[in-house]
């Protein structure tokens, strides 16, 4: 089975796929934004997933988020579910 990292699923589509994958017998890290928001997957660490918490919008925050994955062992697949407020524009519109 494969060992997989999804971040932002704590709710919706993020959430249903880390439903499944527990459910077929994959290894599943969750990842929730902040500790307030962590209770919204306690469920999903009940049943056999691991969890790390940090803003993806903060660069740092970002780091320590890997560097909590790869010590819990190499992801096979990264679902990259999460949002960010912080966009920024990168062009100008025409």
């Amino acid at each position: 089975m494969a060992r997989v990292f999804i971040t932002g699923s704590a709710d919706g589509l993020g959430r249903a796929t880390a439903e499944t994958l527990l459910r077929g017998g994959h290894e599943v890290i969750v990842h929730r934004r902040s500790t307030e928001r962590l209770a919204a997957v306690k469920d999903l660490v009940d049943r056999g997933a691991a969890a790390v918490v940090g803003d993806l919008a903060d660069v740092g925050q970002t780091r320590d988020v890997a560097a909590r994955v790869n010590r819990l062992g190499s992801a096979d697949v990264v679902i990259h579910n999460a949002g960010s407020t912080a966009a920024r524009h990168t062009c100008s519109p025409p």
